[in-house]
C-alpha cells in the first residue's frame, strides 16, 4: 500500500494528466501512470476491481489506436469504482476530497473524450 504522501502525489499527478487533450490519452506519461496505480492497488483485496479497469484502460492504451467509445466506457466504470472506493476511505481527511476530485475528473475527461469523438 502506498504511503499517504505518495498516494497525493500520484492522485496531483493523475489529475493533472486528465486535465489534459484527450489526444494525449495514450501517451507514455499516461501509461506510466496507470502502471503506477495497478502496482498500487492489484495487492488489495478492496482495490482489486479498481486494479482490473486500470488494467482494461492500460490494454486499451497500448493496443495501438485507442477506440474513444471504449476509453469512454473504461473510464465511466474507473470512476464509478473509484467513487465506491472513496466512501470507504471516508470523510475526514484530504484522501477522500482527493478521491472525489479524482472522480470528477474521470469524469469530465471521459466526456471530453466522447464529445471529440462525436466531433470527427
Amino acid at each position: 500500500m502506498l504511503s499517504h504522501e505518495k498516494s497525493t502525489n500520484l492522485l496531483d499527478a493523475t489529475m493533472t494528466a486528465l486535465e489534459g487533450e484527450p489526444a494525449s490519452v495514450a501517451s507514455q506519461e499516461s501509461i506510466g501512470l496507470v502502471d503506477q496505480w495497478i502496482q498500487a492497488l492489484r495487492d488489495s483485496e478492496n482495490t482489486r476491481e479498481v486494479a482490473g479497469a486500470l488494467e482494461q484502460l492500460k490494454h486499451q492504451l497500448t493496443a495501438g489506436q485507442p477506440n474513444p467509445d471504449e476509453l469512454y466506457q473504461t473510464l465511466k466504470e474507473l470512476a464509478d469504482k473509484t467513487q465506491f472506493l472513496s466512501t470507504e476511505v471516508g470523510p475526514e481527511g484530504d484522501l477522500f476530497t482527493r478521491m472525489k476530485g479524482l472522480v470528477t475528473a474521470l469524469q469530465q475527461f471521459s466526456d471530453r473524450l466522447s464529445n471529440q469523438a462525436d466531433t470527427q
